[in-house]
């Protein structure tokens, strides 16, 4: 007998055993569809009345996921994609079409009120949340250089002043485990506090059979303090702090063609690895007046990583990168706001940031390097140091009733950063050096002026909303030269905007148990930053503009709310789609003009019926089974649209059973072990060894396992 079918077994049999108990008393629950509260517009507003497509993922959704970070919110929000190929130094993220594959994520994240920038800080484990809100289209009058279309604010769980300790574990297949602990402790005098904890870690479903290792693994910890200062009369203090470790193996790319025989085997010569520490710490004080409200967010970050890769990923020796990356981020943001209850409703406020990263980057060639060069290059040596300064000022005002339940909102950020770079690269050829064979001392600046305009008509159980915002994210330096046969050469990128053009409509049913929103979109996004794979590797450069137009939405719809003579049975159906149509209508190289945007799936979706029986109220207990499907229309992978993954579904499955203070869950994802591939590209060596040429890397098979909980 198998581990799930021994888990499934065990779960029926304390069911049922509850359930003969449970004749007398039965537990009767009601089940609404929630309307949540959101704060990424910098207030406190019901969905309804946010004019802009919002998903939120609360903590209950995440305690399906046998290892939750920032990649399952493509589970859950429409016409959101991360890719859940790589290591978390770089993970893409598009939204309605709009990503980047390298540099600045197109979409900004806020923790807590802080902000992140860096790609490689993005991925990190989530637990202890209470939930994530994810907002599309452009936020950037009120968040700025990094949210060009999007926008990831994840609330923590915050301490509740009383003892308290919530415990998790949960294992799977492929030698995956994770374990958690949170401690809320009592208040003293003003102060609450609260200490958290979360491992994780997995053999991964790869295996290179140059070495016998495991390049998918992964390990990683994570500890995490929060700590509230209320001091009465409106004032109150949080304070933050946490580090994470990460150890990764390295990627787990392969030939094509070998990956649709043995999807999970790759076949390349060199070690490889990626190892990331981050360091945060933040203050967040606010003060509630009687008419206003002022808060103030200082942060800083530090993040240090570590990657050996063997870039050309085939048995031959060509050549190995090892990077070393020390980044500082500071930030403070001010923010002074009117309260809610008045007719004219404004916030206005300044951010200020200073950003360093550098990079120490050397290559490695070895005896099979003519495969991809005609230089005798043996090595190279790359020291790339950028430091970024930013400042930006905002105002955001609201006019109520303009006429009955209408509001009228108009927001402008000017976004002014200066950028310096300092560059220079040695190389090695036929066993001699040369210093400073390139060489760069660059200063730029960057500064939009970025406006919001909105309409939103409320109604008694809906709302109708209509939006013109422009987004931008600013350009910057490369941290390679990939052009080794001349010693001109310029590293700098131009900054990316668009304007989106939105309209929707939200509606919640008086009974509050049927909730539904959709919203069309169109998006002219100018001077797009792409990412282009040189000799050396990867760069930045902008190729173009582009057009995209969509639909999203997402139903959730209780279907059953009945009780029995012995328990309550709710039956509830979510369905979240998108649509998105993402083509260049200018290229550098004509000839990809009409083509598909690179990495942004036509088509996402998420289907799911969730059972619920409520059993004993006085245990609190109850099952819930969870089925779903995610499916994936076309997706490219290059520009020229040579590379393609036709559409695919993934069906898991969830069982649960819980009482008050514990409960447990088997899960299993893509049931029916398709096969798909989750990246693809162009490798390196492919002019040589053309059989190379199309490379990438599989998605992830069928996989199952455990999680159990407790709370006191």
């Amino acid at each position: 007998m198998n581990r799930v079918n021994l888990l499934i077994l065990c779960t029926l049999s304390l069911l049922f055993s509850n359930y003969a108990y449970s004749q007398s008393e039965k537990r009767s629950v009601e089940r609404f569809v929630d309307e949540v509260t959101v704060i990424a517009e910098r207030r406190e507003l019901s969905e309804m009345d946010i004019p802009a497509s919002v998903s939120v993922v609360t903590d209950k959704d995440l305690r399906s996921e046998p290892s939750p970070d920032i990649r399952v919110l493509s589970n859950y929000v429409p016409n959101f994609y991360i890719q859940e190929s790589g290591l978390k130094l770089s993970t893409p993220i598009y939204v309605r079409g709009v990503g980047s594959v390298s540099g600045t994520p197109s979409v900004g994240l806020y923790i807590n009120g802080a902000p992140v920038f860096d790609k490689n800080s993005f991925i990190f484990d989530l637990y202890d949340i209470e939930q994530i809100e994810v907002l599309k289209g452009p936020q950037s009058t009120l968040y700025g250089r990094n949210s060009i279309n999007g926008l990831i604010n994840i609330k923590s769980a915050k301490p509740t002043g009383k003892w308290g300790v919530n415990a998790l574990i949960g294992g799977g297949a492929y030698g995956s485990l994770r374990a958690m602990v949170g401690v809320d402790l009592p208040t003293v005098g003003i102060w609450r506090n609260k200490f958290s904890f979360n491992y994780s870690r997995t053999d991964g479903y790869y295996r290179n059979i140059h070495n016998n290792s495991l390049p998918g693994s992964s390990e990683s910890y994570n500890v995490r303090y929060m700590g509230i200062m209320d001091f009465k009369r409106g004032a109150e203090l949080l304070l933050g702090a946490e580090f994470s470790c990460t150890s990764d193996g390295g990627y787990t790319y392969g030939q094509l063609d070998s990956l649709k025989a043995n999807p999970y085997k790759v076949n390349y010569n060199s070690d490889a690895w990626y190892n990331r520490d981050i360091y945060r710490i933040y203050a967040n004080v606010s003060k509630t007046f009687k008419r206003v409200k002022v808060n103030n967010v200082i942060a800083y970050s530090y993040t240090t990583d570590d990657q050996l890769t063997d870039t050309d990923y085939t048995f031959y020796d060509v050549f190995s990168n090892r990077k070393h990356s020390y980044g500082n981020l500071v930030s403070n943001e001010f923010n002074i706001q009117s309260g809610v209850d008045q007719k004219l409703i404004w916030s206005t406020g300044t951010f200020l940031f200073y950003k360093s990263l550098l990079n120490n980057y050397t290559a490695t060639f070895g005896k099979d390097k003519a495969l991809l060069m005609n230089i005798d290059l043996d090595q190279a040596k790359y020291k790339n140091n950028v430091e970024t300064m930013g400042a930006a000022a905002y105002g955001h005002i609201t006019i109520n009733d303009i006429w009955p339940g209408a509001e009228l909102s108009v927001g402008l950020r000017y976004e002014y950063e200066n950028s310096e770079l300092n560059y220079h690269d040695d190389i090695q050829v036929t066993g001699t050096w040369v210093e400073d064979w390139h060489k760069s001392n660059k200063n730029s600046n960057f500064s939009a002026l970025l406006p919001k305009f909105s309409l939103l008509q409320r109604f008694d159980n809906s709302s109708l909303y209509a939006t013109i915002s422009k987004g931008y994210k600013a350009g910057g330096f490369n941290i390679i030269a990939n052009e080794m046969s001349t010693r001109i050469i310029d590293l700098s990128y131009n900054s990316e905007a668009l304007w989106n053009y939105e309209v929707g409509a939200k509606y919640m049913a008086p009974s509050k148990r049927f909730k539904a929103n959709i919203s069309l979109f169109y998006l002219d996004w100018r001077d797009q930053q792409i990412f282009v794979m040189g000799m050396m590797g990867p760069s930045i450069e902008n190729a173009g503009d582009a057009h995209n137009y969509g639909i999203d939405g997402d139903i959730n719809l209780n279907l059953l709310n009945s009780e029995t003579k012995n328990s309550s049975h709710i039956l509830d159906l979510k369905v979240a789609a998108g649509y998105t149509h993402a083509t260049y209508y200018n290229n550098d190289t004509k000839e990809h003009e009409g083509n598909r945007i690179v990495m942004a799936p036509d088509f996402t979706g998420d289907v799911s019926i969730n059972y619920t029986i409520a059993l004993n109220d006085r245990l609190g207990s109850a099952i819930n089974f969870s089925n779903g499907v995610k499916a994936m229309g076309n997706q490219y992978f290059d520009e020229a649209n040579t590379l393609k993954q036709s559409p695919y579904a993934l069906w898991n499955m969830n069982l649960t059973y819980s009482a008050k203070q514990w409960s447990v869950s088997a899960w299993a994802k893509n049931i029916m072990d398709k096969h798909y591939f989750c990246y693809e590209f162009k490798s390196p060596v492919g002019g040589k060894k053309p059989k190379y040429l199309n490379s990438g890397q599989s998605g992830a098979p069928r996989n199952f396992g455990f999680t159990a909980s407790y709370k006191f």
